[in-house]
């Protein structure tokens, strides 16, 4: 009898309206805590998604009427370091491409901002003329103060420790911004009969009507990307905790994608090899594929890395077929071949041009950068639903007591 009673009782509570009652104030209690955060994650990634562009914007378009060759990059870099000969570490240079003009050269540890998170110095170069253009450091850029706010809230800024911490906050965030899509969709669900009226904005309706409406088709309509932007968003401060989840059915190594830690081998009196022969290296390594960007040896016993992708890569600012290169013999220390990885491997390899929209080219970060105003629409059509519903409540109590 009592075994039968519990059992009851459980399902009273588990019931369908129970259960949506649940999902409904779990979807409220996310929306009035840290649903304007979203906004402002949304807004900002969709200008993080053309960061380059943006950056480029008000520069003078790249000309070349005289059908040039591009200036090699040795000869860039020798122009960079006579501007700045003070720093002797290490300089990361990409290619241009994907809307992108200018050879952008960075300088990542500059004394100026070494107390930052992560503040290099960025060096615009015409790849013909090997002109700087524009040069500045993270964070005094309109466009890198809003990349900087959707990936810290601008505490990297303030100095390392803070900003790990603001960049583990904002990547733990996509935890409820996941839940908050999956209980919306549960609540979105329709009957069978209803399923045209859930997917459409009722014409001619109330204001009222048209908020609700407005709410549950942005919501449908964005959902599966943003569960996507959600997901990519948490793994990159928790890869760590999702690797043994993603070990159980496939085999991720604890240090995939990680840079080696690799040394070249000095010589005594020898020269370190050039950029175009470290590129000649890594293209015996991956014929074929295009160059995308070079790191050169931050010091006597730094290691070239040279960066090419491969067809089918997703990724194409930052691909990781990589290769290491002692900058003396010439001798290739390490090898990243995604066309090798695991299928685990491959999924964590996936989430930055996930989390971008590069997995889909440009039509894919042009997707990615629209939905990007759905959290704006999903809050602003929230707010005034749950206003409106309270009214109601009060005017009905109203109506009781009279």
């Amino acid at each position: 009898m009592d075994k039968k009673l519990n059992l009851s009782n459980f399902q009273r509570v588990f019931t369908r309206k129970n259960f949506r009652k649940f999902c409904l104030n779990v979807h409220l209690v996310i929306a009035l805590t840290v649903g304007f955060v979203f906004v402002i994650l949304g807004l900002t990634g969709s200008c993080n998604a053309f960061y380059y562009e943006l950056q480029e914007l008000d520069l003078p378009a790249v000309t070349n009427a005289n059908q040039a060759q591009p200036r090699s990059l040795d000869d860039i870099l020798q122009t960079v370091k006579a501007a700045h000969p003070q720093r002797t570490g290490g300089w990361s240079i990409m290619l241009p491409g994907y809307l992108s003009d200018y050879v952008w050269v960075e300088y990542r540890t500059p004394e100026e901002t070494i107390d930052k998170l992560y503040a290099p110095l960025e060096i615009l170069v015409d790849p013909y003329t090997g002109i700087i253009v524009d040069q500045h450091f993270w964070g005094q850029t309109l466009v890198s103060l809003v990349y900087e706010l959707h990936a810290t809230f601008l505490t990297g800024l303030v100095n390392k420790k803070i900003g790990q911490i603001g960049f583990d906050v904002v990547c733990f965030l996509g935890i409820f911004l996941f839940i908050s899509c999956l209980s919306g969709l549960y609540l979105w669900w329709p009957r069978t009969r209803k399923l045209k009226q859930a997917l459409t904005v009722k014409q001619h309706a109330s204001r009222e009507r048209f908020v609700f409406d407005l709410h549950k088709t942005t919501g449908f309509y964005s959902s599966v990307l943003l569960l996507v932007i959600a997901f990519s968003g948490f793994s990159f401060g928790y890869s760590d905790y999702l690797k043994p989840l993603v070990n159980i059915f496939s085999t991720v190594k604890a240090d995939h994608l990680k840079t080696p830690s690799l040394k070249s081998t000095p010589v005594p009196e020898a020269q370190a090899i050039s950029i175009t022969q470290a590129i000649v290296i890594a293209d015996k390594v991956f014929p074929g594929a295009e160059l995308r960007s070079i790191g050169t040896p931050e010091s006597t016993e730094g290691v070239y890395m040279v960066a090419k992708k491969q067809a089918g890569e997703a990724n194409s600012r930052a691909p990781r077929s990589k290769v290491w290169i002692d900058q003396y013999s010439g001798r290739v220390l390490a090898i990243q071949n995604p066309s090798e990885f695991t299928a685990g491997g491959t999924l964590f390899n996936l989430m930055w041009p996930l989390h971008d929209g590069q997995v889909l080219g440009l039509p894919g970060r042009i997707l990615w950068c629209i939905v990007g105003f759905a959290p704006l629409v999903l809050y602003v059509t929230g707010i005034l639903r749950w206003l409106q519903k309270r009214r109601a409540k009060r005017l009905n109590a109203m109506r009781r007591n009279a």
